[in-house]
């Protein structure tokens, strides 16, 4: 038997982490056992499923690299096997037509909570029976087929991350097969997808496990073989909450906006709810390999976007550079050819304040000053400034000769070493201290205050962009 697992999402909305999360487990369940993985949109919910959520859900496992070996199967494509397996059911009488109002029901349900019991359908039309009507083809509008659920007796199955789950059928109620619309309902259209598509293993979120009773009754009537079930613990905020927007968990292709690695992606949201010892990091290759269900937790795990981020930021430092200055070039719609025509050495910037940030939309945002033309700024506003005042020189022409002094004097043999000698020799020859003659530098070249060491930052501008920065300020100051 070929191991088989599928991602189901219904495209009524966006997909967000806890449906990645449930995807990856199967993807990866798949993948590690040489087995099958199957996509499916169960989208029979027709007023609230769109073609912009399917193409989300698409888009979204695609940016992660999240094959499927079969599929995508789409649920209204299949509307005709859904009502030949009701009719099946309806010949051998295992489910019947219902012709109970909705407002009946509502009527039905309220008696039942004023008397403190669960809300469930009584079994009205199954007692009576609705003979005339033999196929899913006499609907009418106005009637549904109901399934004939075991009255006694219980569901048990031994679940693959929750262990031994029972549930009484006096739990249960006749559920809807195929609703009035001709349309089928969850339950049973994802009992016939499984069955047909040979799913082995169903792995989803535990709020599924009051489907999977009525699921496995259904299975069992059509004398097949039950899949393996199992159920992931729920995703809450740092509140302990279930997840939502609130918590900062957009829809998965949000994340890619903001500048996140799918890799980083992929190791954050295995790390909720799968566990390989205290081991944090993992590239994808490492999670398939060593991923299982028996390594899963039961509990709830905590969504946290300080730690997504730290996570994200390891991941960026496993790129090489070029890799990080193409991302950032298109992230920040920069031309690369053209920073590196000015002589700017971007993929050591990219490196150099990497330390820094955590995403690519960071990186980007940091190093806009570095690759953009600084903000004009005059001797006074400079010797005036916050940044500066507390570490200044005496006076505005003692500042102006120090900068004048040392972009006459750049080493022409731009190296690191030297341009840091450079530096530390215009500290010596002009009796400064570091700040006195760093700060004017960043905030002339950069058009800031702060940045790594000064000298490196300088190297890798180049000697032409900081020659050209720094007389570009001297011109603009007449003494």
């Amino acid at each position: 038997m070929v191991l088989k697992t599928r991602f189901a999402p219904s495209p009524t909305g966006d997909l967000h982490l806890g449906g990645i999360r449930t995807a990856l487990y199967n993807w990866a369940l798949a993948r590690s056992n040489n087995g099958k993985f199957a996509l499916r949109i169960e989208n029979t919910d027709v007023e609230r499923s769109s073609v912009e959520y399917t193409e989300g859900i698409l888009n979204g496992l695609q940016w992660l690299n999240v094959d499927f070996d079969e599929g995508p199967v789409f649920q209204t494509d299949r509307l005709s096997r859904y009502k030949e397996v009701a009719d099946t059911l309806l010949s051998e009488g295992k489910a019947y037509f219902c012709s109970c109002s909705q407002k009946s029901l509502d009527e039905m349900r309220r008696e039942q909570i004023k008397k403190g019991l669960k809300p469930r359908y009584n079994g009205k039309c199954r007692s009576l029976g609705i003979v005339e009507k033999k196929t899913s083809e006499e609907l009418d509008g106005t009637t549904v087929i109901r399934f004939m659920s075991p009255l006694k007796g219980s569901v048990s199955w031994k679940d693959l991350i929750k262990g031994e789950i029972t549930i009484s059928n006096e739990e249960l109620d006749d559920l809807i097969l195929i609703r009035a619309n001709g349309l089928p309902t969850y339950n049973f259209a994802s009992v016939v997808d499984d069955l047909d598509m040979d799913i082995t293993h169903i792995i989803r979120g535990d709020d599924h496990i009051n489907n999977t009773p009525r699921q496995i009754n259904i299975i069992q009537s059509l004398g097949k073989r039950l899949p393996f079930f199992g159920h992931l613990p729920m995703i809450h905020g740092p509140d302990g909450q279930k997840l939502s927007k609130r918590h900062g968990a957009d829809s998965i292709l949000e994340f890619r906006k903001k500048g996140f690695l799918p890799s980083a992606m992929i190791n954050y949201l295995a790390r909720l709810g799968w566990s390989h010892g205290d081991r944090e990091l993992f590239s994808v290759d490492e999670f398939v390999s060593l991923f299982s269900l028996s390594s899963c937790v039961t509990s709830p795990a905590k969504f946290d976007m300080t730690k997504l981020a730290w996570v994200n930021g390891e991941h960026l430092k496993n790129l090489s550079g070029s890799d990080i200055a193409q991302k950032v070039c298109e992230k920040a719609k920069l031309s690369l050819v053209e920073i590196k025509k000015n002589g700017i050495e971007f993929e050591g910037l990219c490196r150099l304040l990497l330390e820094r940030v955590n995403t690519i939309s960071e990186l980007s945002d940091e190093l806009y000053s570095y690759v953009s033309q600084s903000k004009n700024i005059s001797l006074r506003e400079l010797f005036e400034s916050p940044a500066y005042r507390k570490n200044r020189v005496d006076s505005e022409q003692i500042l102006y000769e120090v900068i004048r002094d040392f972009v006459n004097n750049l080493p022409d043999d731009w190296v690191l070493e030297k341009v840091s000698r450079h530096f530390r020799s215009t500290l010596a020859t002009r009796n400064l201290k570091v700040p006195q003659l760093a700060i004017p530098l960043r905030v002339i070249v950069l058009g800031q205050s702060q940045s790594p060491a000064i000298d490196k930052v300088l190297f890798l501008l180049g000697r032409m962009e900081v020659k050209k920065r720094l007389e570009k300020f001297l011109e603009g100051t007449v003494k």
